[in-house]
């Protein structure tokens, strides 16, 4: 069913009158007819002063040359590019920048004057022109690009960095042939079109983040093979550009080469995975001397002390067997401590059965020996992870409930194991007290906070993050994501 309706010229008063645009007509002689409280608001004047006025008193004469060829190509019919920008004199004496369409008024088939519609964009051009002097003249490789996507900076440092120049991409939407083989959306394009969270993750998967200095900023580092000879390492944030009401109206993308400073950063994980193999190895040796070597002697003993005690020899003397009875007790003690010792160093459970099982194992000693309610849950099909994987995930498990056992004063804490197609996430929470956070992990260290530094470094020698989140009488929150 098709519903017609018709616009009264009452209706069309209205919406000249409630255009956010500036309108106004004038006859062929300049003389203004008629506009609306948009454009009183542009020029200065109320309906009562600008009724009596020409065009001519709104324009410098640059402006009033530009508004004749305007008018002479449409009385010829010859095309003109709209919107064009024009400058109009307030009657405060400033001069505001328009983008601005015209039009001739065609009354029984003869040009009777011009309606324009203007839009003030002083202070896009300002904000440009400052651009235009910050980025020309900075050593970082910077472009922006306004609301329809195209670049409208691009400075030297980024021309040398892409080897594209400013007069190939200024002008275009094409900012993506710098970084990509094949078209798709950069960072600045994601923040111009006011992307999600979840949408960007879309296009840098695991590899970016809020910036924590700039609202509504995101940063990210990733690989880009098509730069140089052999590919290059970039750091960039991408920062929304908004007017003075708050909107969007481009982004600014700087860009940093950190090929150099990855290089040293995959030399350094490469250093500290040998000392951390190191360690396991160290702590695997000792572990084995505890079990096979010292815990059969502690064994021996024990036993000969029950031999002593409780066999058919003449009695003892009470004293003497209250002694020895006392040194038994205190040789099963200390053997029950080394083989925790022993397990604590490298648990056999872990080489022989699995990260699950070895997590299993350290849940159930918390009920054991501690009371906490502790249990592992796993979500996807379990998978054989590498031995490094398994055994740093079990590190940061082991130490991060080892803070839950001795600062938490938790009740309950889980260990979740998330197996995806190519990550794995362990989460371990608690119920206990919480505490409060720094701004960043590593600050954690300078008020003693050790471990869970060092569990991020762990996380970061695998290439995943470690995410730790606590409130005061919340209990706390461990995630570690982890690439396969």
């Amino acid at each position: 069913m098709e519903t017609k309706f018709e616009l009264t010229e009452q209706d069309y008063r209205y919406l000249f009158e409630n255009a956010s645009d500036a309108m106004w007509v004038h006859d062929i002689e300049g003389n203004i007819l008629d506009g609306n409280g948009a454009f009183e608001k542009l020029t200065g004047y109320t309906l009562g002063e600008w009724g009596s006025m020409n065009i001519k008193q709104f324009l410098t004469e640059e402006s009033l040359d530009l508004a004749r060829v305007v008018e002479r190509k449409l009385l010829a019919g010859e095309p003109i590019e709209q919107p064009y920008e024009q400058r109009l004199l307030r009657k405060d004496g400033a001069v505001r920048i328009m983008k601005m369409a015209t039009s001739p008024v065609i009354i029984n088939g003869k040009v009777r004057g011009f309606q324009h519609v203007a839009r003030d964009v002083t202070e896009e051009k300002g904000t440009e022109k400052m651009l235009s002097k910050i980025i020309g003249g900075s050593p970082i490789p910077s472009f922006v690009i306004n609301k329809q996507h195209k670049v409208t900076h691009w400075n030297t440092a980024i021309e040398s960095l892409s080897g594209i120049s400013v007069q190939e991409i200024v002008g275009t939407d094409k900012q993506w042939r710098a970084f990509y083989t094949d078209e798709r959306p950069v960072m600045a394009d994601l923040i111009v079109d006011g992307a999600s969270a979840k949408e960007i993750e879309a296009y840098y998967p695991e590899k970016y983040k809020k910036s924590r200095l700039i609202d509504g900023a995101y940063e990210a580092k990733d690989f880009f093979p098509s730069l140089g000879e052999y590919g290059k390492w970039l750091h960039f944030t991408a920062s929304p550009i908004k007017n003075e009401g708050g909107e969007t109206i481009g982004a600014i993308e700087t860009l940093q080469d950190v090929t150099e400073e990855n290089q040293l950063e995959e030399n350094m994980r490469y250093y500290v995975q040998l000392i951390i193999r190191a360690q396991e190895e160290e702590r695997k040796r000792i572990a084995r001397v505890l079990h096979d070597e010292v815990a059969p002697s502690l064994l021996l003993i024990t036993q000969r002390l029950d031999t002593t005690t409780s066999g058919t020899r003449p009695r003892l003397p009470e004293s003497l067997k209250e002694n020895l009875e006392g040194l038994r007790s205190q040789a099963i003690e200390a053997l029950e401590g080394l083989r925790r010792c022993a397990q604590d160093l490298r648990p056999q459970i872990l080489d022989d059965l699995g990260l699950v099982a070895a997590l299993e194992w350290m849940t159930e000693e918390l009920i054991k020996n501690y009371g906490i309610d502790a249990h592992v849950e796993m979500k996807g099909t379990e998978r054989t992870l590498p031995a490094e994987v398994q055994l740093l995930l079990f590190r940061i498990a082991q130490e991060a409930l080892s803070n839950i056992r001795r600062h938490a004063e938790a009740s309950m804490a889980v260990v979740k194991l998330e197996f995806g197609d190519n990550k794995i996430k362990m989460t371990i929470s608690d119920n206990g007290k919480g505490f409060e956070l720094p701004e960043r992990i590593g600050d954690l260290a300078s008020v003693g906070k050790l471990g869970l530094a060092g569990m991020e470094e762990r996380a970061q020698l695998l290439r995943g993050s470690l995410e730790v989140k606590s409130e005061l009488g919340k209990g706390t929150q461990v995630v570690a994501k982890i690439p396969l």
